[in-house]
C-alpha cells in the first residue's frame, strides 16, 4: 500500500488534519459548519463532501491517498488472546469476540487485526496462544465514509480506529529511542467525551471513556456568559473574561481528573513494575490550561509535550488535537 500523505480525525465540533508535505508534517484543526455532524454521525454527506473540497483548496492540501480516524461509538477496538491458528481460521472466528457489539450478520462486519509481539520464552507452553488487537466495524458505514472523502477529492487508503492510530506513535518512536519508558498514558480531552489509553509499545493495556467532555464546558460557558454554544466555544478558546477559571467550569475538570485517577491507580496496582512517567494530553480540550494543570495535580504525574512523539513537525499550531491524525501517516502494522 502506498504511503498515506493525509490524515483525518473527523469529530463532531473540529476536522483534524496531518499532512506529510515533502516530509514534514503540518497539522490543521477546522472548525466544523454548524449542524454538518450530530453525535458522531454525518447528517448531510453532500455538504460535508463539499466543506472537504473547500479545506483543501483553501489549505492547499497535497493531493495522495488519505487515512481516516473512525470515531470510537463506530468501531470496537481491543486486545484479544486467542489459541494459535491459521489466517483463515482467524477471521472465520474473530467475528465471535465482538458477540456484544455485532447486532446483525457477521458477513455486515469487517474485522481486521493487528498480531502483537510475544516476549521470548524458555519453554513452548502447551497450548500455543497469540495475541493480537483487534477491531470490528460495519462494513456499511466504511463503504458510506469512501464516498464522501472520494467526493470531497480524498480517496481512503486506509481506516484506523484511534487505538490503532495511538499505537502507530508508540512504536515509531519507541523505534527511534529504544531507551524510552514503554508506557505511555494518552488523555484525549474530546467535544462528547474524555478517553484515557494506557498503550504499552504494541497494545493497549488500560482505557477508560468518560461521558464527559467540552460540550459540557460550551454549555457552562453559554449559561455563565447568556451566549449560545458556538460562541462559547469561541470565548472557551480565547479565555474570554478569564471564563475558565469560573467555578463551575473547575467542577467539571475536577471531574475529569476523579476518573482519570481512577484508572492510572488501577494500573499502577496491576503492573507495579510500570515506568509510567507523565500524561500526553490530546484533543481539543488539552489546550485549557486550568484543565492540564487540575490532571496534573490529581495524577501526580508531568503533561509531557507531544511534539516529542511527532518527527519532522512544522509550525506550533494544533499539535494536540491533530496527533492522532498523525498517526495514520505512521502506520506501522496490519491495518485494524
Amino acid at each position: 500500500m502506498k504511503p498515506i500523505k493525509i490524515g483525518f480525525d473527523l469529530g463532531n465540533n473540529s476536522l483534524k488534519i496531518a499532512a506529510n508535505r515533502r516530509g514534514s508534517l503540518e497539522f490543521h484543526e477546522c472548525p466544523l459548519p454548524e449542524n454538518l455532524i450530530e453525535e458522531d454521525t454525518v447528517t448531510m454527506p453532500h455538504a460535508f463532501s463539499s466543506f472537504l473540497k473547500k479545506v483543501k483548496k483553501d489549505l492547499r492540501l497535497p493531493s495522495g491517498t488519505a487515512g481516516l480516524l473512525l470515531p470510537s461509538s463506530q468501531v470496537i477496538c481491543r486486545l484479544v488472546t486467542m489459541p494459535r491458528m491459521s489466517i483463515d481460521q482467524l477471521m472465520l472466528n474473530l467475528p465471535h469476540e465482538f458477540s456484544d457489539f455485532i447486532h446483525g450478520e457477521p458477513h455486515q462486519y469487517h474485522c481486521d487485526y493487528a498480531l502483537c509481539e510475544e516476549p521470548p520464552q524458555e519453554e513452548e507452553p502447551e497450548y500455543a496462544e497469540m495475541t493480537m488487537m483487534a477491531a470490528v466495524v460495519e462494513k456499511q458505514q466504511v463503504i458510506e465514509y469512501g464516498r464522501m472523502f472520494a467526493a470531497g477529492g480524498f480517496p481512503l487508503r486506509l481506516i484506523l480506529p484511534q487505538e490503532m492510530a495511538l499505537i502507530n506513535l508508540v512504536k515509531t518512536y519507541c523505534q527511534l529511542h529504544p531507551d524510552a519508558p514503554k508506557e505511555f498514558c494518552f488523555i484525549d480531552l474530546g467535544y462528547l467525551s474524555t478517553r484515557i489509553f494506557i498503550v504499552h509499545h504494541d497494545r493497549i493495556q488500560a482505557t477508560r471513556r468518560i461521558p464527559t467532555g467540552c460540550r459540557e464546558l460550551d454549555q457552562v460557558i453559554a449559561d455563565l456568559l447568556n451566549v449560545d454554544r458556538f460562541l462559547a466555544d469561541s470565548y472557551k478558546r480565547g479565555n474570554h473574561q478569564n471564563i475558565l477559571e469560573a467555578d463551575r467550569c473547575i467542577e467539571i475538570y475536577e471531574h475529569i481528573a476523579v476518573e482519570v485517577l481512577k484508572l492510572v491507580n488501577f494500573y499502577h496496582f496491576t503492573y507495579r513494575q510500570n515506568q509510567l512517567n507523565g500524561i500526553y494530553l490530546i484533543g481539543g480540550g488539552a489546550e485549557i490550561k486550568p484543565l492540564c494543570r487540575i490532571l496534573e495535580e490529581a495524577t501526580s504525574l508531568p503533561a509531557l509535550s507531544v511534539q516529542e512523539l511527532l518527527a519532522n513537525t512544522t509550525g506550533e499550531a494544533a499539535w494536540n488535537a491533530c496527533v492522532c491524525a498523525a498517526g495514520l501517516l505512521t502506520d506501522t502494522g496490519k491495518e485494524g
